[in-house]
């Protein structure tokens, strides 16, 4: 059987995941082991095993530890121990990244330090394909 090569960050999610809507407001520390999808607004820091995706509405006031992240909305605060981050043209972050690997769309805000522990990681700059709404 032929092995699908999952290459878009958004594989990452997994068949279950946490969502906060968009109405929501959360206060507090979030964590789990499946992926947590941010379409209202968290203040307080969230850790999840798999993948955080702050949607293009989504805030978050606090910090992220996680293996793979997508901002498309607002964060404010560290990225910890990431694999792989996305920050896609709408983004707004401030607040420092440690990760392997990192793309950032051109039109995105970014205002912080980038840690990357290996010599052979270095930043990937793109420009999104799909159209914006």
């Amino acid at each position: 059987m032929h092995q699908i090569k999952k290459r878009r960050l958004e594989d990452k999610k997994g068949r279950d995941e946490s969502v906060v809507a968009a109405s929501t407001q959360f206060k507090g520390k979030l964590s789990g082991i499946e992926s947590v999808c941010v379409a209202g607004q968290i203040e307080g820091d969230v850790k999840s095993d798999r993948l955080v995706w702050i949607e293009r509405e989504g805030f978050i006031k606090g910090n992220i530890e996680s293996r793979y992240i997508i901002i498309e909305g607002k964060l404010i605060g560290n990225i910890m121990e990431a694999e792989h981050v996305e920050i896609r043209s709408e983004a707004k972050v401030t607040g420092n990244i440690q990760t392997h690997k990192i793309a950032m769309a051109e039109g995105s805000f970014f205002k912080g330090e980038i840690h990357m522990p290996r010599k052979v990681d270095k930043p990937t700059h793109f420009v999104e394909k799909r159209q914006t709404e």
